[in-house]
């Protein structure tokens, strides 16, 4: 990020550098777009960037914006100028002829030849000197006409000079200082052929003279805040583009480093589950002692907690596992007909026992007539376990814990999942989705988590096409709805089967 501009330039050898406009007399920041590596700062007369690269890609941008619309006025210009020689035949008739040839002969031909050489090919933003000798030209011509007329013609022309240098200063869109300066440049060859060429009388002269100079005032002041506005719309425009592409350099970064992190989990998933299954699986030969007794019972102990601890470790990678495809977009359904009611009983039938030795109430019940989903069997039962899992870990002895199974109001499949537990802070529901986040502070947990059993459960609700919420309040335990859509139903087999609730 560069340093702040201060708007005050440095001062130089033998004098002071003129004083800058920058971004903050519009209330802006006064910084430079980030990573632009060019200086936004104005001159306060001129309007030009101080820095030069800066005002190359001004004029660059804004010549490329605007040179459709002055060709159009440049056009248009020529074509008033022509249509006014009508007024020529009741103004200046002593001239008509000289007039016409001025209008038709040389200003017309000379603003359809800029706008043709326009086009050229290699006419660029550089070349804008003889885009505006087009302001020029026809107050130019009108001077050449009040040299030529008599009286009263010759005092009657001012006003289409005023009219010629509004018409250029109020529509021209490519510099303020060529405006101004032709607008001057008209107004004091006026001025030389009014006072020696073909003199005015004073009172004329001097009321021409105070309504041209108002004129050129007015449309200068104008043509000024446009091309100020145009330059601060300029870098704001800048400002957002470089914002832009910060914006996607670090997106792309975040999704590099994700990508390698998801691919980091999975290769470490894989590494470590092929040795884990092997270490439950002697373990589990020797804790059931299969081949033969062993001496010490201990031993056969230990063989017990070591299998314990390697299948809750393997529990652990097979959620990191499937959390990183789902984050990568991996994860994919292997969908099947369920029986949601059936898959609950089963799942209630293994943490029964578990709430037994925890001395918490589990309850079932089913309330309406369910329909069979088209789900992904295991990810279903993923789900279910792991929020049953975590209501009876966070519930305290002689608590309960509810699932009931139903239909919304609007035809959905809803699981709901109470228990009367420790509850979790309105403030933290939302933080609880979030992979590894845990609501109790790290030094002072009570229960074990790596905090992914609830991001991986909105990661499979959403590829189901199904939500899930969260209520709960500190103190007052938490219910959790997960809601399949109507779209998941479908008819079930044949063969009805006993499904029962407790």
């Amino acid at each position: 990020m560069h340093s702040r501009q201060e708007g005050l330039a440095e001062l130089g050898e033998g004098g002071h550098a003129p004083p800058i406009l920058s971004n903050r007399a519009r209330g802006g920041s006064g910084e430079a777009p980030s990573g632009s590596g060019l200086s936004y700062d104005m001159h306060p007369i001129t309007m030009g960037f101080l820095d030069p690269k800066a005002e190359e890609a001004y004029r660059q941008d804004n010549y490329e914006r605007q040179i459709g619309f002055t060709r159009f006025c440049i056009v248009a210009g020529a074509v008033i100028m022509a249509a006014f020689g009508i007024l020529d035949y009741f103004i200046v008739p002593d001239i008509l002829y000289e007039a016409w040839f001025i209008r038709l002969g040389l200003v017309c031909p000379l603003l359809l030849g800029i706008v043709a050489l326009s086009y050229a090919p290699w006419f660029n933003h550089r070349h804008q000197f003889w885009l505006s000798f087009s302001m020029a030209t026809p107050g130019l011509g009108v001077v050449a006409m009040i040299a030529l007329a008599d009286a009263p013609g010759s005092y009657l022309y001012y006003g289409g000079l005023i009219a010629i240098i509004c018409f250029s200063a109020c529509l021209w869109r490519l510099n303020f200082m060529y405006s101004l300066t032709w607008a001057l440049a008209t107004f004091t060859a006026y001025e030389a052929v009014a006072l020696f060429i073909n003199p005015q009388p004073e009172n004329v002269l001097i009321n021409n003279t105070a309504f041209m100079l108002l004129g050129i005032a007015t449309c200068s002041f104008l043509t000024y805040v446009h091309e100020r506005q145009m330059r601060f719309a300029f870098v704001d425009n800048e400002r957002l583009k470089s914002e832009r592409e910060r914006s996607e350099e670090l997106l792309e970064q975040s999704e590099t480093a994700n990508r390698a992190k998801n691919d980091f989990l999975a290769i470490m998933s894989h590494e470590l589950r092929t040795p884990l299954n092997a270490i439950i699986g002697f373990s589990e030969i020797i804790a059931t002692q299969m081949f033969g007794p062993i001496n010490n019972e201990r031993y056969a102990d230990y063989a017990g907690d070591i299998r314990s601890s390697g299948s809750h470790l393997l529990s652990i990678i097979n959620d990191i596992l499937d959390l990183s495809k789902a984050e990568a977009g991996k994860l994919e359904l292997d969908e099947d007909a369920l029986d949601p009611v059936e898959a609950l009983n089963q799942t209630m039938r293994m943490f029964r026992p578990r709430a037994a030795e925890l001395k918490i109430k589990l309850t079932f019940r089913v309330r309406d007539d369910i329909p069979w989903l088209l789900a992904d069997p295991r990810l279903f039962n993923q789900v279910v376990i792991n929020l049953t899992s975590n209501a009876l870990k966070f519930t305290p002895e002689g608590g309960q814990v509810g699932v009931e199974l139903g239909l919304t109001d609007a035809g959905e499949l809803e699981l709901k999942i109470e228990d009367t537990g420790i509850g979790v802070d309105e403030d933290d529901i939302e933080r609880i989705f979030e992979p590894f986040v845990q609501v109790e502070n790290a030094m002072s947990r009570t229960q074990q988590g790596t905090g992914l059993g609830l991001p991986l459960v909105r990661k499979i609700m959403a590829l189901h096409g199904g939500d899930v919420s969260l209520e709960s309040r500190k103190g007052s335990g938490t219910n959790v709805h997960v809601t399949f859509p109507r779209s998941r139903f479908v008819d079930a087999p044949s063969e009805d089967g006993m499904r029962w609730a407790t």
